[in-house]
């Protein structure tokens, strides 16, 4: 026992170092707040099946955020909720029998007691969701007012809204709606009315990923709460949701369910149907920056912003296609998925495999003038497992401004380089870093850098 906690301490204090030569590297660098700390986040479930399941993904991710609340609510799919059962209770019991594995991992879980701690109930009244269901098609960005807020109580997860709002901490919160969003709907009404010295303060912190507008809060907030940020999600279905992903059935049953422990074992479905997972994934800290612009795009999918709000975002349309910016990374994060569920029967670190730590000298947003060489280097990159890596620089031209593409020399190395175009007016160009290892499964790490074009 002794010589094995010595190993986990070794593999810690690798790991440790590795991050203090990117420390290095960052040395002189303004890294914005963003690149310093973990996305904020608050989820919201209406506990559907797919919900369950993922939930079960979401638990092997909390160390890669900051977990503020789950709240249970429910949806117009969802009437009155399913908080009343004990299938997210068994699933922190199952979470708690693994947690000492997890953590030889990545020491940043949380524990099971600290998620039951902000885990709470919010709207979960049938009567709000009246004569809703015939119009669930219709619930788009732009679409009339069907439900408002001021008649109706408080909740305990509304209350938790509130209460985290009006910290003074002013980084963003990340506000899942996996379900409904009528719990926030309250919150912000209450903000707004009974705070009005610290409501834009305190909404405009938040960023809320919604799968769909399942209730009539998605209009309400767009149109009365403007300053709330909203992304609408409707390129789940077709890439994650029920029969987008049918060949997965052989994955799902030897990679999550058997021989994976309690937490896999709970896993209720044959197949990987995850509607709701994207709006996590839009928050993980994984180098590809998604969560810090709805137009950046990443495993959580590419927004753009629509042209009735300011604040509110829609699917983009990549190549006439709106799963393209979702369905280019299913495979990515579903091996990522796996090596997760290792974890949890991985007794040691070196038992599992771990994605590389992808590190970049400099800044990740970089200027430079048009015509000017730019070299990026990331020599500095490490597969704490040992494994061999590989490098694959790509321009991800969506995500820029500039409409066009680069040469770039060297993307299958360490150090890529390319010419800057000429331009007019400041455009961005977003070059994304994969470095794949050879484990089992193998895993990718990434770094998106943002270099701005001036003429």
């Amino acid at each position: 026992m002794q010589k094995r906690n010595n190993n986990i301490l070794q593999m810690r204090n690798v790991k440790s170092f590795i991050w203090f030569l990117c420390f290095i590297a960052f040395l002189g660098a303004n890294i914005t707040d963003a690149e310093a700390q973990k996305p904020r986040v608050i989820v919201m479930t209406d506990g559907e099946v797919d919900d369950h399941s993922s939930m079960i993904r979401f638990l092997l991710y909390t160390c890669d955020v900051e977990v503020l609340a789950i709240i249970e609510t429910n949806s117009i799919f969802q009437r009155v909720g399913h908080s009343d059962e004990d299938w997210y209770e068994k699933q922190l019991a199952a979470y708690a029998e693994i947690y000492p594995n997890l953590i030889k991992h990545n020491p940043d879980y949380p524990t099971a007691d600290r998620l039951r701690e902000i885990s709470v109930i919010g709207d979960e009244d049938e009567d709000h969701l009246r004569g809703l269901r015939d119009k669930r098609w219709e619930l788009i960005p732009g679409a009339e007012i069907t439900f408002r807020p001021d008649d109706w109580k408080d909740t305990p997860g509304s209350d938790k809204i509130i209460e985290i709002l009006l910290d003074e901490n002013p980084e963003t919160i990340y506000l899942q709606a996996w379900g409904g969003g009528n719990t926030a709907a309250q919150a912000f009404y209450k903000l707004k009315t009974e705070y009005p010295d610290d409501y834009k303060r305190a909404v405009s912190k938040v960023v809320m990923y919604n799968i769909w507008y399942q209730d009539g809060a998605g209009n309400y907030i767009e149109q009365e709460h403007p300053d709330v940020t909203m992304i609408y999600c409707g390129s789940f279905a077709g890439s994650w949701n029920y029969r987008s992903q049918k060949n997965t059935y052989d994955f799902i049953e030897h990679n999550v369910k058997n021989d994976h422990g309690p937490l896999g074992a709970l896993y209720p479905q044959d197949y990987v149907s995850e509607g709701d997972s994207p709006a996590f994934f839009y928050s993980l800290k994984n180098g590809l920056r998604n969560y810090e612009d709805p137009t950046f795009g990443g495993w959580g999918g590419r927004f753009e912003k629509t042209t009735e709000f300011d604040h509110v975002y829609r699917d983009a349309v990549d190549e006439g296609d709106k799963l393209k910016s979702l369905k280019i990374w299913v495979d990515q994060v579903n091996s990522d998925f796996e090596a997760r569920m290792d974890w949890c029967v991985a007794d040691r670190y070196e038992d599992a495999n771990h994605a590389p730590i992808v590190c970049i000298s400099g800044k990740v947003d970089k200027t430079i003038a048009s015509g000017k060489m730019l070299t990026i280097n990331a020599d500095k990159t490490n597969d704490l497992d040992g494994d061999k890596i590989s490098f694959r620089w790509w321009q991800y031209k969506e995500a820029g401004s500039y409409d066009g593409l680069v040469e770039l020399k060297g993307a299958e190395s360490t150090k890529v380089s390319f010419k800057a175009p000429e331009v007019d007016e400041p455009r961005t160009i977003h070059l994304i870093l994969e470095v794949t290892d050879s484990g089992s499964p193998s895993l990718k790490g990434y770094q998106r850098v943002i270099v701005t074009v001036e003429p």
